[in-house]
């Protein structure tokens, strides 16, 4: 398999391609560099020689002219004819001396010989004759024939200026011969200390390339061990990962195996001790439950912190009320604390900036649980407070939770220890008290998740304080999460419950509690006959565990919620020993209401029985008629009646004149509804009916008009009529017209 990445074997071999083509590159680079170096060598020698070359032309030119001047006045002498047409050939002579002395000094031909006295001297002479002789030829150009005399200076001078200019031609020439010379000596030393220099270019190129080569193949041989050892290291990866997965598969299983069984064992002993046995077997009873708690306890930690480390633990977010959340949490707590002596408080704000905010109920009460559990632990005959505070910071509301205990408190160096995995704050911390050293890191791992903090402030012997803040946003007051009942030996209500579980033992238990709470309860061992036990008989509510021979929850629950099931608005409740978030996620797509793990106990099934609204049940026609015809007679004076708490309700909260503005905004929406029923009835519009029934039925209960709400919920039950439709339209006026008077 070939490695990809920064570190992978193509990697390594485009590296050793671009070193080799560096290599060359050096190479052309280097002979290039040699052969510019050898080119300006023979440009600049060859410039020179042009420059010495054009001056010693210019100075013969210079020594010709003044020769055929000279030949040609001293030819004019003998024959003594000066006549003006042979003057003016010598004029002419003369001009182009002038213009050849002029072209010699605009050559720079001095500066060809700038250290050389003679050049200098010799052509000073020649320019004084010239200029002397000016006047003379000046005088002939213009026409007119010079004295004899002034003919004879003259020729005599150009004798000198041919004899000068003869001189600095033969000195130029051997100068610029000597000058040859002495440029070859001088471009052979040059060339020598070239080669040296180049030799050197060319040794250190050599060692350059040697060592590359050299470090390339370490590169080489170190990239295929490289691709060796990611080979070995995907190898293992992926055996670790399959571990990882087997382990997680595993972990899963054995807690479902495990909690099933717990489950049975707390469930009887919770049943033993509601049979009031004996003092000293009671004893042994709570001893055993509380050993099972633990063992619960541990199980619990472990799942987490094996999600933690997959990566797993998700957040879910629902309106949350912070009061009731907070008494519930310290209620669940209480039992333990009065074990251990212990005293449990609750200080939570006397006016809330936002008591319903969005969060994870579960996962905040799983970290109260944690502190107020470490609290208690290490608390004997003490207190510990559960204390609520909301910060505003920056517009944002944030919720500082604190556990504080009067225990044995924690030195700094314990701290330290503290929110790492399987840590104690020493070793005899696990022997005397138990646990796994894992809790305070799950409650860190939730409490980062939302963005938040933890921390703990503590003093040897003077307790500790553990907080957490979290950011949290405001949102309706609709409740989702209420607290669990103080007294969970009885419920204010009896409900007909189905109960789908295929394990004996648990059936028993839950039979147990159930009848316990007075409830009227039918169990089954799998899902096929729980749908069809709901096929024949109408439930308030159904318990129905996930993993079932011959049909399992999951699927007897989409059954039941299919649009020709027997249950497509029972609440059912998952009772299961699978704990995961996928597990509730899959119990939520098949339709289910709710999601509790097991072990269950009597107060979680006491809160599910008190949170169940049961659904009305099917009445024939007559009854219903008999019942809107009483209602309407009554003129809505039990609609009045029923209305009075949720009155008093809203009017503490928001005040009356809101709760009036409310119910007149109920009257003015139900008209549009009954309209709409109308409309669609007159229309045959039949699949409008279940929607607009619904929203009259919610929009009833939230004013606390119960017996309209219940009366628009059995019109759902079945296919209204005309003279339904005009039954409700009755009933909503005439609860009008009562509330108006």
């Amino acid at each position: 398999m070939t490695v990809e990445g920064p570190f992978g074997g193509d990697v390594l071999r485009r590296a050793s391609r671009t070193t080799a083509a560096l290599q060359l590159f050096a190479v052309l680079l280097l002979g290039g560099l040699v052969s510019i170096y050898f080119d300006i060598t023979h440009r600049q020698g060859n410039l020179q020689d042009a420059v010495r070359e054009n001056a010693m032309w210019s100075v013969y030119q210079l020594d010709r002219e003044a020769n055929e001047l000279r030949r040609g006045l001293e030819a004019s002498a003998l024959s003594e004819r000066f006549t003006l047409a042979n003057l003016q050939d010598s004029a002419l002579r003369y001009d182009i001396i002038y213009s050849r002395l002029t072209l010699l000094r605009q050559s720079k031909f001095e500066e060809s010989f700038s250290l050389d006295n003679e050049v200098h001297q010799k052509l000073r002479q020649v320019q004084d004759i010239v200029a002397s002789a000016q006047p003379t030829f000046d005088l002939i150009a213009g026409g007119s024939l010079p004295s004899d005399e002034a003919l004879k200076t003259v020729t005599a001078k150009m004798k000198q200026l041919s004899s000068i200019t003869g001189d600095l031609l033969i000195y130029t020439n051997s100068t610029t011969s000597i000058e040859r010379a002495k440029g070859r000596l001088e471009i052979e030393r040059l060339q020598r200390n070239a080669m040296i220099i180049i030799g050197l270019l060319v040794v250190s190129v050599v060692f350059l390339i040697v060592t590359l080569r050299r470090q390339l193949r370490g590169v080489q041989a170190a990239g295929v061990s490289l691709e060796e050892m990611a080979r070995e290291l995907t190898v293992s990866y992926q055996a670790a990962e399959a571990g990882n997965r087997a382990k997680s598969q595993f972990m899963a299983t054995m807690g479902h195996e495990i909690r099933t069984p717990l489950n049975a064992i707390l469930g009887m002993v919770e049943l033993l001790e509601l049979d009031r046995p004996p003092q000293d077997t009671l004893a042994k009873v709570r001893t055993i439950r509380r050993s099972g708690e633990a063992l619960l306890d541990v199980i619990n930690e472990i799942l987490d912190f094996a999600k933690i480390e997959h990566g797993k633990l998700e957040l879910e977010e629902r309106s949350v009320d912070l009061q009731s959340l907070a008494e519930s949490s310290a209620e669940m707590m209480r039992g333990r604390a009065v074990e251990a002596g212990n005293k449990v408080e609750i200080d939570l704000p006397h006016r809330w900036r936002a008591r319903w905010v969005h969060s994870d109920p579960t996962r905040l009460r799983q970290v109260m649980l944690n502190l107020m559990s470490n609290a208690v632990k290490f608390t004997q005959g003490g207190t510990v407070t559960l204390r609520m505070r909301q910060l505003l910071r920056k517009d944002q509301i944030w919720l500082r939770v604190e556990v504080q205990d009067t225990g044995i408190g924690i030195s700094e160096e314990g701290r330290d220890k503290l929110f790492r995995p399987f840590s104690q704050v020493d070793s005899s911390i696990s022997r005397k008290y138990g646990g796994t050293g894992l809790g305070l890191t799950i409650c860190k791992e939730i409490i980062d998740r939302f963005g938040g903090r933890i921390g703990v402030d503590s003093v040897p012997g003077f307790g500790s304080l553990f907080w957490f803040e979290i950011p949290v946003e405001q949102a309706e007051g609709v409740s989702l999460e209420p607290a669990q009942s103080s007294s969970p030996q009885s419920v204010s209500k009896r409900l007909k419950i189905l109960v789908a579980e295929d394990n004996k033992i648990n059936q028993q238990v839950i039979l147990g509690y159930l009848k316990h709470l007075g409830q009227e309860v039918i169990i089954v061992d799998h899902g096929e006959a729980a749908v069809q036990r709901a096929r024949e008989e109408q439930f308030d509510l159904i318990l129905m565990d996930m993993q079932m021979p011959v049909m399992d929850g999951i699927e007897a629950t989409r059954v039941l919620r299919a649009k020709d099931g027997p249950a497509p608005h029972t609440p059912i409740i998952a009772l299961t020993a699978n704990a995961s978030d996928q597990d509730r996620k899959a119990c939520e797509d098949a339709g289910m209401n709710g999601f509790q793990s097991k072990p269950i106990t009597l107060a979680v099934l006491a809160s599910l029985i008190e949170r169940t609204v049961p659904e009305p049940r099917t009445v024939p026609e007559q009854e219903n008629n008999s019942v809107m015809k009483e209602t309407a007679a009554n003129g809505g004076a039990s609609a009045v009646d029923a209305l009075t708490a949720r009155r008093q309700e809203i009017e503490d909260i928001l005040g009356p004149e809101a709760f009036q503005e409310l119910l007149d905004a109920f009257f003015d929406d139900a008209i549009d509804v009954l309209s709409s029923l109308n409309e669609a009835m007159q229309h045959g519009r039949k699949e409008n009916f279940d929607k607009l029934l619904h929203n009259l039925k919610g929009a009833a209960s939230n004013v606390g008009l119960a017996e309209l709400a219940d009366f628009a919920q059995s019109l759902r039950q079945k296919e209204p009529t005309a003279a339904d439709i005009a039954h409700l339209s009755e009933t909503v006026l005439a609860a009008r017209s009562a509330l108006a008077a």
